[in-house]
């Protein structure tokens, strides 16, 4: 997962007195602005007891009325009076659900962020069909040639001939041609809309051979991504967003075993480094090309951290590597920071790969030395 979202949050705006609040947001019970406002004030009122100031706090309140549906949340990043990010989470953290500290809180975002990723979902017919971009919960805005979200082929005729006759094979080549035609031009509008958001899968359901044809039209990368629910449901539908979901998490999973695969291999040659202390060493003179951490226990010991991508285990050595004022804070804010700074890779690793995992949770695989 590339984490340049976030460089917004780190661009000069050095290191001190984040709030970072992850709130419930749900909106399914009728008193739900009610609701979230009591949830707030409680919020707001420990951010208060531990320092954050009046302004910083205001600039969170109006970012929380962002959050959609029910059981949806929100994740606001705040700091000087002015929020530098919000974004939806589908899970609130139990714990450090609100912040103030030196850097923002952003590791349960970012590990919910691959389910959360751009996707399309389409739903075929034999006269068109619909194309749904999605982020998560939120749609995002397509193209003026796909803003309606939706494809209208030729309609006529879209059902083979029945009836024998002589003309029977002339109307089944005619359907056929219509159906292809359709399939042909939905296909060119979903790689449109997946190019645009950086889609990384496909959800397709609808008419079965709506789809197939649909499917032949793709390129081959938008085929493997595609995954099929077999069934006629709108884009919109609960069944395809939980088939996203799936989709989503199976590709996210995938990529961080291949990649652990290969920092197995890689370590023994120098190619990857393993545990906090050497990963943290090795972020910060730029080395990394992906951080593989635990998806359920991020390293959250306190490392010291400078106004850049500076951190250590000690002050000493914060202070060896040119920071000014260390700060102390969480290992894992520290690690996004770098990650981001550095432009290098983030990836959890599965749970089942518990009697694998790296010494402290925690693994790099380094760039390759230029030849």
């Amino acid at each position: 997962m590339k984490t340049q979202f976030l460089r917004p949050l780190y661009a000069g705006a050095g290191a001190g007195d984040w709030v970072s609040v992850y709130l419930d947001t749900s909106r399914a019970a009728g008193d739900a602005a009610d609701v979230l406002a009591v949830r707030w004030q409680d919020a707001r009122a420990r951010l208060a007891e531990a320092g954050a100031d009046e302004a910083t706090l205001n600039a969170v309140a109006p970012q929380l009325t962002a959050g959609r549906g029910p059981g949806s949340g929100r994740a606001v990043f705040a700091r000087a009076g002015r929020a530098g990010l919000s974004a939806p989470v589908r899970v609130v953290p139990a714990v450090d659900a609100v912040r103030l500290a030196p850097l923002p809180h952003v590791m349960p975002l970012l590990a919910q962020r691959e389910v959360m990723a751009p996707h399309l979902r389409v739903a075929v017919s034999r006269t068109g069909g619909e194309i749904l971009a999605m982020a998560g919960d939120d749609p995002i805005e397509l193209p003026a040639v796909v803003e309606d979200d939706e494809v209208h082929g030729q309609d006529w005729p879209v059902h083979k001939a029945r009836a024998g006759g002589w003309s029977e094979p002339r109307y089944e080549r005619s359907a056929e041609h219509t159906w292809d035609e359709n399939a042909r031009q939905l296909a060119a509008r979903v790689a449109e809309a997946s190019s645009h958001v950086g889609a990384r899968c496909i959800v397709i359901a609808g008419d079965a051979r709506a789809r197939s044809l649909v499917l032949q039209h793709l390129s081959r990368p938008l085929r493997d991504s595609a995954v099929v629910v077999d069934r006629e449901i709108p884009a919109g539908s609960a069944e395809l967003a939980a088939a996203a979901d799936e989709a989503l998490r199976a590709w996210a999973e995938r990529e961080a075993r291949d990649r652990y695969g290969e920092w197995r291999s890689l370590l023994a040659h120098g190619g990857g480094v393993e545990g906090l202390a050497p990963t943290i060493a090795a972020l910060r003179d730029g080395l990394v090309a992906d951080v593989l951490v635990r998806h359920d226990a991020w390293p959250a010991s306190p490392v010291w951290i400078g106004a850049g991508a500076e951190m250590a285990l000690s002050e000493q050595e914060a202070r060896d590597r040119g920071a000014a004022r260390p700060l102390q804070d969480r290992a894992d804010a520290a690690i996004a920071r770098a990650v981001t700074d550095t432009d290098a890779e983030l990836r959890f690793l599965p749970a089942d790969l518990d009697a694998q995992l790296p010494q402290d949770g925690i693994c790099a695989v380094l760039r390759a030395s230029p030849a």
